[in-house]
């Protein structure tokens, strides 16, 4: 009968724990005071120590599959020899993530059109408020395949952790660049279910940062050093700065897990170009991080609080004694293990949220002695009958 009446005690705990959180969340997204301290730790991932010391403990080996080239600050008249050299070259694609808004030399924007028309180009734009910001249509003539440039659409978050391979609204549907890239690349063996698959966000499996790619300067392009390595290959064309001073360009460079300052990140660490590089090399190997279903989190949130409540509501009764002792050693326990689980995991290429299980438990466990006062007033008014007050 006692037990029976712990279970039901800690199920009513449990649904006034949940019911305190949901009004204090609503709360926190309702006022915009909040918002500061909400935006802080959604761009702190615990996560984001694998990526540290993977980028310290790896070899870098230099990818062969895709090769940057750095147009820097290049005017029209060295851009066009530039992608001249590299069609001679004979890559399978050509990304180029450039936008050539404006008119400059007209002899120039045309000879640069004309090494813009080839079939293996990929051009980029931005979606800005569903309008793309395009290139000059007589630079870039309209057919050729492009991609939007935006990694994804939170614009709440300064971290690049996720990316949407396809944005779909009403009727219309964008590639993004990075998938326009890879569909080209792979060409007839292109799996079209992959669209479905990239049309919500995915975590970006970020294989390695600047280095672990091939970059190519103009110079270097224009000698012919490097053009036997970029046929059959993906030769990606992109702003990557000055290239001795470019850890200091902060032009095109966004926060990534990559960055060795994982707390506070300051400042931007990995240029957009090595973003796209890095979302490409996924894509066309298929190397992609899993995620754990919400059902499941949601599953074992329940589970884990119920039973956490269960063991605490027990304890507060007989040994209150060492009520706050064990209760802080069990919060520290489930932080820990659940962090621990969360690498774990990750290293396996599989992504399991357990902040949220975490944070749950702790505040509903937390609430106890509330709920105890809640209880207590309703015995005294009420005659309630419970696993705390009773008869």
């Amino acid at each position: 009968m006692r037990n029976k009446s712990l279970f039901k005690e800690a199920f009513l705990c449990m649904i006034f724990a949940f019911t305190v959180l949901g009004i204090v969340s609503w709360i926190g997204v309702s006022l915009n005071f909040f918002s500061p301290f909400k935006n802080a730790f959604k761009d702190f991932s615990y996560l984001d120590m694998y990526y540290a010391e993977k980028l310290e403990t790896n070899d870098p080996n230099i990818n062969e599959n895709i090769i940057l080239v750095n147009v820097d600050r290049r005017n029209r008249k060295e851009l066009a020899g530039m992608l001249q050299k590299i069609q001679e070259s004979q890559p399978k694609v050509i990304g180029v993530d450039v936008i050539f808004k404006d008119l400059e030399d007209p002899v120039w924007d045309r000879f640069l059109s004309e090494f813009l028309k080839s079939e293996n180009i990929v051009a980029a734009y931005v979606l800005n408020d569903d309008k793309r910001i395009v290139s000059n249509k007589n630079i870039l003539e309209e057919g050729v395949a492009s991609g939007y440039s935006n990694f994804n659409f939170d614009d709440e978050s300064a971290v690049i952790r996720n990316f949407r391979g396809v944005y779909k609204k009403n009727d219309t549907i964008l590639e993004a660049f990075g998938t326009a890239v890879s569909k080209k690349f792979r060409a007839s063996d292109w799996d079209m279910g992959m669209d479905n698959f990239l049309s919500i966000d995915r975590p970006i499996n970020y294989t390695g940062n600047r280095d672990f790619f091939l970059v190519l300067e103009y110079d270097e392009i224009m000698n012919d050093e490097f053009s036997h390595l970029m046929k059959d290959k993906i030769v990606m064309v992109g702003y990557l700065g000055n290239p001795i001073q470019h850890r200091f360009d902060l032009e095109d460079k966004h926060f990534t897990p990559m960055n060795p300052r994982f707390v506070g990140k300051s400042p931007p660490d990995t240029f957009g170009l090595v973003i796209h590089a890095n979302i490409v090399q996924m894509i066309i190997e298929g190397n992609f991080i899993k995620v754990v279903p919400n059902w499941i989190r949601i599953l074992l949130t329940v589970l884990l609080t119920y039973m956490a409540l269960c063991y605490f509501i027990w304890l507060n009764k007989r040994q209150l004694a060492s009520y706050i002792l064990r209760l802080n050693i069990v919060q520290l326990f489930f932080i820990v293990f659940f962090v621990w689980v969360a690498l774990l995991l990750f290293r396996q290429k599989l992504l399991f949220k357990t902040a949220s299980i975490t944070a749950v438990i702790v505040f509903s466990i937390g609430l106890i002695g509330f709920y105890k006062k809640l209880a207590h007033y309703l015995y005294k008014r009420f005659k309630w009958q419970g696993f705390f007050f009773h008869d």
